[in-house]
């Protein structure tokens, strides 16, 4: 008897044990629904966009999202691990890499098939901006600036600068917004050729020149003017990169003075001279060097065209924030003659009265130095 118990109990154990099985594994193999995509937005508008940039976060919406795999933006995958799914929208960060393919399409796959979207990724352009400082010494390291450099493959591989003169050197630091070479011996003031390598080939030429000595506004070696002579200098701190440099270590009264550290009847380019629309080509260009602690640079600098009609500037070297420095190495800044606003009408004679002050209502401090001021053309 109590062998046919126990019979019984095992029997009813294994027919409930199946049943619980079965349950379990029809509960943890549920079906997949095909993949939908109606539309895709920013994260904080729910408006659909038909494009977007690298590293921007887009949400997906459609169906059956839940089990997403795999996103791609042209044949770009998103990070498997960045991707955040529920079943009506999947949220994911446009990848900062150049497609081989271009199909402008985005495609989401999951465990129930793949869906395809229209959708265009906008490609940033290669930009090849300047260089930190256009007088660079031979054997020192130069710096051309820009962005996106690392997108086109433009790094310490196989990078090459040429410069005027014929030398030919191999990048030795890159990031996404800089190049360095080290300036070879045979360099000689002129723009400057960057070449990539294989697949893109990027080819490109600069704008700005080394050691640029087109158009000098005046002679800082036989100066002439009648404000400036004081603040002549010859180093030895900081050390001049072509010669006599402004070394403006001064008080500002304030008050909005008229109190200039540079005065001279300047020369402008013949081109400039004959037709003055051509001011939008154009800009001023000049070195500082500001040392890392105040006073530095205190205020904008204050510049003056006068050729009979008068036009002023602010120029912002340091965007906004005050003091502003160059940590004591010497920097060429670029100042476009269209950022003085509207310029059309304005006479350029040959010479113009060019005068640079710092004015403001407050007295301030100051100690930078400054040379080189040429207009050249930007494009």
């Amino acid at each position: 008897m109590r062998t046919i118990k126990n019979i019984f109990f095992l029997l009813c154990c294994l027919s409930l044990a199946g049943i619980i099985g079965n349950s379990c594994k029809k509960d943890s193999a549920p079906g997949y629904g095909i993949p939908t995509i109606t539309r895709v937005a920013q994260p904080l508008d729910t408006t659909g966009i038909t494009s977007g940039s690298f590293t921007q976060w887009v949400i997906i919406y459609g169906r059956n999202l839940a089990s997403t795999q795999a996103v791609s933006f042209n044949d770009q995958a998103v990070a498997y691990k960045t991707i955040y799914s529920s079943d009506t929208s999947v949220t994911v960060q446009i990848p900062r890499a150049i497609p081989q393919n271009i199909t402008n399409t985005l495609t989401l796959t999951t465990k129930g098939g793949t869906a395809t979207y229209k959708f265009t990724t906008v490609i940033p352009a290669l930009q090849l901006t300047g260089i930190l400082n256009e007088y660079t010494a031979i054997g020192d390291t130069l710096t051309l600036l820009g962005q996106n450099f690392d997108l086109y493959d433009l790094d310490t591989s196989a990078t090459t600068i040429t410069f005027a003169g014929g030398g030919t050197v191999n990048v030795v630091a890159a990031t996404a917004t800089t190049l360095k070479v080290i300036v070879p011996a045979s360099a000689v003031p002129g723009p400057l050729a960057l070449k990539g390598i294989a697949p893109l080939n990027i080819s490109m030429t600069t704008s700005a020149w080394y050691w640029d000595n087109r158009n000098f506004l005046f002679d800082m070696s036989n100066w002439n003017g009648w404000n400036g002579s004081s603040f002549l200098s010859s180093g030895p701190t900081p050390a001049p990169i072509n010669g006599p440099y402004f070394h403006v270590k001064k008080s500002w009264q304030g008050g909005w003075a008229w109190d200039p550290f540079a005065s001279n009847n300047c020369a402008m380019p013949a081109a400039l001279v004959n037709d003055p629309t051509q001011y939008v080509n154009y800009a001023l260009k000049f070195e500082m060097n500001i040392p890392a602690g105040p006073p530095s640079l205190p205020l904008k600098l204050y510049m003056v065209f006068n050729s009979g009609n008068f036009k002023e500037f602010f120029y912002d070297a340091g965007n906004g924030a005050y003091p502003f420095s160059t940590n004591g190495k010497w920097q060429t800044f670029t100042v476009p003659l269209k950022s003085w606003g509207n310029l059309d009408g304005f006479t350029f004679s040959n010479p113009i009265i060019m005068e640079f002050m710092l004015k403001d209502a407050n007295p301030s401090q100051s100690d930078f130095s400054i040379c080189n001021f040429r207009m050249v053309p930007i494009n």
